[in-house]
């Protein structure tokens, strides 16, 4: 039985398949290769997959969802003419049409696929896509990365042998910045970063909004009906612009138009490309990489057609983007290509794919200047290679202390309440002088998703040990509300004002942007300053913040 790629996106998915040594794309009914990520309900209860479902949007906007990939790994709960869909659910209709597809198109039984996430999906949106594919009745054994995938599938179409690739890859809800490597047949994921909610809709959103605004009329009070049949609009406007500079969105039911270019695009969408610079300078800042360093910048995904965005990053890295493939089919493509690997087809050229942890691993440390909110201390840094085994040394705060609380949090937040709580493990430990306890923590981590911590009281001569799988990593709804409760507790503004805590802001930010020495420096830097704070002093707080800034400042470049 054959092994089928996916490309599970935001706004269309599709899937692949090798045969005779090449990836092959597998049509759907109507014969095309992208099946559109919507679902719909029928009058009869029946479930409408793809491009049928897609033109129910504005016509039954209750009765059909999209866009849900957005919220994979999330409580989000949809509602759909009176019955009520999880994102995950939502997604397994997609797949088991693509499954269909697939055996019609090969003639046999399909039950295993590798599907693509992006690359800076936590671990609950991984579990999340898993159980999609469950639900669709595929087993789902591996996920690859975005950019592993488009990566792998432009090392097939290049001619080259070896080169960096920074992937940008923009789809409909979700965008990845990955720098990787290519040599010696292995592709090597360096850094990655992203934002899981930033994508083509929201350019769509933002031309919907314009145009409300031009019209005097109020976006967030229109009719579904309405906002649906205008994001459409918004949506085909968008695509015009993609082989013209100048189109007329048209609005023949409310008798309303509005002339849009390019030029007006990329004004109103500065907000979008100010994220978008963000998430390009943590992928460079992280890999340690300049854009000189970099032979192509590949454009991944549909929304990265827009001239807009080839403009922009043109602009912002002096280096024009190229598109290697289909920017809609690459990353489905390299899914296939890896499935045909994993199927051990002889006649696929062999190639090592490296995988690597898109988000910081840690545990909790004493915060001297507020005992009750714990700081990160990172064990496995975000972008470190997969499989990965790391240690850190800690010891008592206090003599006398017979017991300790190791955390397990996931994030990239300075505060442990910021970040994802993982799970514990408790320990008895002998009452020794402060700092003279000796205990080992070590993080291991595989390409599974498959997280061990063990914990060693050198003195006690003890371990314990706790395995986490991906299904632990999720959320219950208590959980959730929980954790919303205990962020609204902290909405306060700390001793010493508003630019303190702008500093401070600024600190937890430069905190979860850097790796590192620097992370280090910018983490003692934060304490420094809230030992300021705690001793009350203006002269020593202002002090004290006059060379925060200073030092924030010189490590921004300002």
């Amino acid at each position: 039985m054959a092994i089928i790629g996916i490309d599970l996106g935001t706004t269309n998915s599709l899937a692949y398949v090798c045969c005779d040594g090449k990836p092959t794309p597998i049509p759907n009914p109507l014969g095309q290769t992208l099946t559109p990520s919507v679902v719909s309900i029928d009058d009869d209860g029946k479930i409408l997959v793809g491009a049928i479902a897609r033109e129910r949007l504005i016509s039954h906007p209750t009765a059909s969802a999209a866009s849900f990939k957005r919220y994979m790994g999330t409580n989000k709960v949809f509602f759909l003419d009176g019955q009520t869909f999880t994102p995950q659910e939502l997604s397994s209709f997609i797949l088991r049409q693509l499954k269909e597809d697939a055996e019609s198109f090969l003639g046999e039984e399909v039950t295993e696929a590798v599907i693509s996430v992006p690359a800076y999906f936590n671990d609950h949106q991984r579990y999340a896509t898993k159980e999609a594919g469950k639900l669709a009745g595929l087993h789902v054994e591996r996920l690859i990365n975005e950019p592993s995938a488009a990566a792998l599938a432009a090392s097939q179409i290049s001619s080259a042998d070896e080169g960096s690739y920074l992937v940008f890859d923009f789809g409909g809800g979700t965008l990845d910045v990955s720098i990787v490597d290519y040599f010696d047949n292995v592709i090597e994921i360096i850094a990655v970063s992203g934002d899981n909610h930033l994508g083509g809709d929201d350019f769509d959103e933002i031309i919907a909004r314009r145009f409300c605004s031009l019209q005097q009329m109020s976006y967030d009070n229109l009719e579904p009906i309405q906002k649906a049949s205008l994001l459409r609009l918004a949506e085909d406007c968008k695509k015009q612009l993609t082989s013209q500079n100048q189109t007329e969105l048209i609005w023949e039911t409310e008798n309303k138009n509005m002339t849009l270019t390019n030029m007006d695009l990329a004004k109103l969408c500065q907000g979008l490309f100010d994220r978008i610079c963000q998430v390009n300078t943590n992928a460079l800042q992280d890999s340690n990489r300049t854009i000189a360093d970099i032979d192509e910048i590949v454009l991944v995904g549909g929304s990265s057609k827009m001239p807009v965005i080839s403009f922009y990053l043109q602009n912002f890295f002096q280096k024009k983007p190229c598109t290697i493939g289909s920017p809609d089919e690459i990353v489905a493509m390299g899914a296939g290509i890896y499935a045909g690997i994993k199927e051990r087809k002889q006649d696929i050229r062999d190639l090592v794919l490296t995988d690597i942890c898109p988000f910081t691993l840690g545990t909790n440390v004493i915060n001297h200047s507020d005992v009750d909110n714990p700081i990160l201390s990172p064990i496995i840094e975000r972008n470190s290679i997969l499989p990965c085994s790391k240690t850190n040394y800690f010891t008592n705060v206090y003599s006398g202390q017979t017991h300790i609380s190791i955390g397990i949090f996931q994030g990239e937040a300075y505060y442990c309440r910021d970040n994802i709580k993982l799970g514990s493990i408790e320990m008895d430990i002998l009452p020794v002088p402060v700092n003279q306890a000796h205990i080992e923590v070590c993080f291991s981590y595989d390409i599974n998703g498959i997280l061990e911590v063990e914990v060693t009281d050198h003195q006690k001569k003890q371990k314990k040990k706790k395995v986490l799988t991906s299904d632990r990593f999720r959320m219950s709804d208590a959980e959730l509300n929980e954790r919303l409760e205990t962020l609204q507790s902290y909405k306060r503004m700390p001793p010493g004002g508003i630019r303190t805590r702008l500093v401070l802001a600024r600190g937890e930010r430069l905190f979860a942007q850097l790796l590192g020495p620097r992370r280090k420096q910018v983490a003692d830097a934060i304490q420094q300053l809230q030992n300021a704070i705690q001793e009350q002093s203006d002269p020593q707080i202002s002090n004290c913040l006059r060379m925060t800034e200073k030092f924030f400042d010189h490590l921004e470049g300002f």
